[in-house]
């Protein structure tokens, strides 16, 4: 019986689909794959496609802003934290701030893309995981913020939200939450 158990188990195991563990690039259809490329400019960039990045071409590019806020997020999430695209948007627009919407991966990345629209379109990127070496989110995703907080490498901070802050690439303040 135990045997059967575990038989049906591996099996209902193998139909599940897991994200947010790696990038989950391979997860995509051909179609979604073919809108993802790295970055050569951020000065020659389309709406159309998704710029993979790293910590130190954001950091040079943030150098050009005395205002600029970088938001680090999952596609679709649903956390108290995860607000339409929109609202990032128009925040960064009353205040006069840059926008840098960066994605950790890839995963629900349908929901993202259907919130386009005449009201939300600034320019999408991603972590760029090659450049970190590494498929695993969590790994890639730390390195990328530590480079952005200007820490070494291997620090662990503790997570005080996806909103980076910057005076110029000055990192001011990480929350969580837009300001009011």
């Amino acid at each position: 019986m135990k045997i059967i158990l575990s038989i049906l188990l591996c099996l209902s195991l193998a139909s599940c689909t897991v994200y947010g563990v790696t990038n989950d690039y391979k997860k995509l259809s051909d179609d979604d794959k073919s809108t993802i490329v790295s970055l050569k400019n951020f000065d020659d960039t389309n709406v159309k496609y998704i710029y993979k990045i790293n910590g130190k071409q954001l950091k040079e590019e943030l150098k050009k802003y005395p205002k600029s806020v970088v938001y680090i997020f999952s596609n679709g999430c649903t956390s108290q934290y995860c607000l339409p695209m929109s609202n990032y948007e128009r925040f960064a627009k009353e205040n006069n701030y840059k926008l840098f919407l960066v994605m950790e991966g890839y995963a629900h990345l349908d929901k993202t893309i259907a919130q386009r629209s005449e009201v939300f379109k600034e320019q999408l990127y991603s972590i760029d995981n090659d450049f970190y070496n590494s498929w695993y989110s969590v790994r890639y995703h730390r390195l990328f913020e530590n480079e952005l907080r200007g820490i070494e490498k291997k620090a662990k901070p503790e997570w005080e939200g996806g909103l980076y802050f910057f005076n110029f690439d000055t990192l001011e303040k990480v929350t969580r939450d837009l300001p009011q």
